[in-house]
């Protein structure tokens, strides 16, 4: 497996194009927000600290729709201007170490966080979504990918819920009325797995056989639904380590699920945010669980948000990856007739949109979940099946 994450690595990040990246390191960030929900707004400060490489008569940051009040570069305030969706700082840098921006901002996003029940009657919770929405719409940050960040976030909030965010909680600060959270990370990643997730929330914790803490969140009047929406957590956690053969990356994992979420599910590093659907009881579990999504979710944390596809054309990696360690994960718990059943399901799908004319490349960024997910996961399997389970 090992050779396997290699060559991973080597595929995704060879062949860079010239961008900013190559003139720029943005290495830290240092985010403090409050939240204020009467008029769904955000505001804050985010420092960054950064390396000038090589001269550059400008730099940007993505900006969507924010209110920039202040800029300072190395304290001193800075012209800028916002063209499309970036922020351009312009001074002549020269290559230098640890130089610092500060940027105090306030939006009321239009996308990317949601504010979900505060005027209506579902839950009161407040939570991120950044891949395909950018998170850049309420905090500058960079929708390229490939500049990645060692983010650490601050977070003010009404004291009565509770505030989770990416890496370690490692201070909380209980006010009159407000809590002040703040959260640690460890390792750099890409802004578009930054995630914050707000609601009325006890959780659960396992620790893995690594160590790692498993904190898994439930609604506190649906308790007795924990266990079974969480069913093999550990189980999953404890043999991706053992088949991937790299540990875990991130200080700890954290799961949350939401009402009225996009998507099934969302890696951010450290943080799975999940639709409050798969919330299911003993019954249940029968009909409709979150194994699935629950491993997928969790492979990426290997694959997607350590090691990040550097553009769209190997969107399939991350995907296809995922898709099938979850499948392996699956194997594990219920046996090979479960894990060859659900690849001929796959490729019936697969050969359903072939016949509708629909079929398309791997590396088509354009290409749909189907070819992205299932023939993701079939090119991997028939890897492994040529050369050899030992060497892969």
């Amino acid at each position: 497996m090992k050779d396997i994450v290699n060559l991973l690595f080597l595929l995704l990040f060879t062949g860079s194009v010239a961008q900013q990246t190559e003139y720029v390191d943005f290495k830290t960030a240092q985010i403090d927000v409050s939240i204020n929900v009467e008029n769904k707004s955000i505001a804050g400060k985010v420092v960054y600290i950064f390396d000038v490489i090589k001269p550059i008569d400008s730099i940007f940051i993505n900006s969507r729709n924010l209110i920039i009040k202040t800029l300072y570069f190395n304290n001193k305030e800075m012209v800028r201007y916002t063209k499309g969706n970036k922020l351009w700082i312009i001074n002549g840098f020269k290559p230098s170490k640890n130089n610092t921006l500060s940027i105090e901002y306030e939006t009321s996003p239009k996308s990317a966080m949601y504010f979900v029940g505060w005027d209506n009657g579902a839950p009161n919770q407040i939570w991120t979504q950044g891949q395909g929405k950018y998170s850049s719409s309420w905090l500058p940050s960079f929708d390229d990918v490939n500049e990645k960040v060692e983010f650490d976030m601050t977070i003010t909030f009404d004291k009565a819920y509770e505030v989770i965010s990416n890496g370690k909680l490692i201070k909380k600060e209980v006010g009159e009325k407000e809590t002040v959270w703040v959260y640690d990370m460890r390792q750099p990643m890409s802004s578009y797995l930054l995630a914050i997730a707000i609601g009325k929330y006890d959780k659960k914790i396992e620790f893995a056989n690594s160590g790692i803490p498993l904190e898994m969140y439930y609604y506190p009047e649906e308790s007795n639904k924990a266990e079974p929406t969480y069913r093999y957590t550990k189980e999953m956690f404890d043999f991706m380590e053992d088949e991937i053969g790299l540990p875990f990356p991130w200080q700890n994992y954290k799961q949350v699920p939401v009402h009225d979420f996009l998507y099934s599910g969302m890696e951010n590093t450290s943080l799975t945010i999940f639709s409050d659907s798969f919330i299911t009881d003993n019954i249940g579990f029968i009909d409709k669980n979150y194994v699935n999504v629950n491993a997928h979710e969790l492979a990426h944390q290997w694959f997607g948000d350590l090691v990040t596809a550097e553009s769209g054309d190997h969107h399939w990696l991350q995907e296809g990856f995922a898709t099938y360690y979850a499948l392996l994960a699956e194997r594990n718990l219920f046996g090979d007739d479960y894990y060859y059943w659900q690849l001929f399901e796959y490729a019936q799908e697969l050969i359903r949109q072939d016949k509708a004319g629909k079929s398309t490349s791997l590396l088509n960024p354009k290409s749909s979940s189907i070819t992205f997910y299932k023939k993701g996961a079939w090119a991997l399997h028939m890897l492994r099946e040529q050369v050899g389970e030992k060497d892969f």
